[in-house]
């Protein structure tokens, strides 16, 4: 079993490369349409971070991490990252529900980790 700052430096470096990913995506996409945003360089970006995030999912699930608690820290911190840019990176904006639900899945991932 690995330290549990490394599994946790990691699991930061891989989500944060899907989140970041699916920001270059989301930014490709608001060059116009299908073809323009596969032609964008913010593709190539994304491709290259996805390829990361696989790389440090798979050396955490070598090393013995546990699936069931991988994927939950993953959801909390990829809403978490991609919540954020979307409100300031792209305007978007959050109702008071959802905004519960953030809470809500920061301490369900608090809880787990500890």
């Amino acid at each position: 079993m690995m330290p549990k700052i490394v599994f946790l430096g990691l699991l930061i470096a891989a989500v944060s490369a899907v989140a970041v990913a699916d920001i270059f995506l989301k930014k490709a996409a608001l060059g116009g349409g299908l073809a323009a945003a596969f032609k964008s360089p913010w593709v190539i970006g994304a491709v290259f971070l996805y390829l990361f995030q696989v790389f440090f999912f798979l050396y955490l699930f070598v090393a013995g991490s546990k699936l069931s608690i991988v994927s939950i820290l993953q959801t909390g911190l990829y809403a978490l990252i991609t919540l954020v840019a979307g409100v300031f990176l792209f305007n978007e904006s959050l109702r008071a529900l959802q905004v519960a639900g953030i809470i809500l899945t920061l301490a369900g991932v608090l809880l787990l980790n500890f």
